[in-house]
């Protein structure tokens, strides 16, 4: 999922995000692994709205069941924010 992440595709970027939020919906704690962060930060940062969408939706999906998560997610969301 993290390698369909960089796809040129809008299609492609937003049902890997999809994806993973299934994913992460059986483990939310393959959210504090660095490579997830890293793909989810570049998804933030998207130049699509819909890829864009699809990662604010992970990360509230699951950040506020866990709420460590919001501590290593809080500079990537801020960033997003502004």
């Amino acid at each position: 999922i993290l390698r369909v992440l960089g796809e040129n595709a809008i299609a492609v970027r937003t049902k890997a995000m999809k994806c993973l939020s299934e994913v992460v919906a059986v483990d939310p704690s393959i959210l504090a692994r660095l490579d997830m962060q890293r793909g989810v930060h570049g998804r933030l940062m998207d130049y699509s709205t819909s890829v864009r969408e699809a990662a604010v939706e992970l990360l509230g999906r699951f950040v506020l069941c866990r709420p460590q998560l919001a501590e290593q997610y809080y500079d990537m969301l801020i960033e997003r924010i502004l």
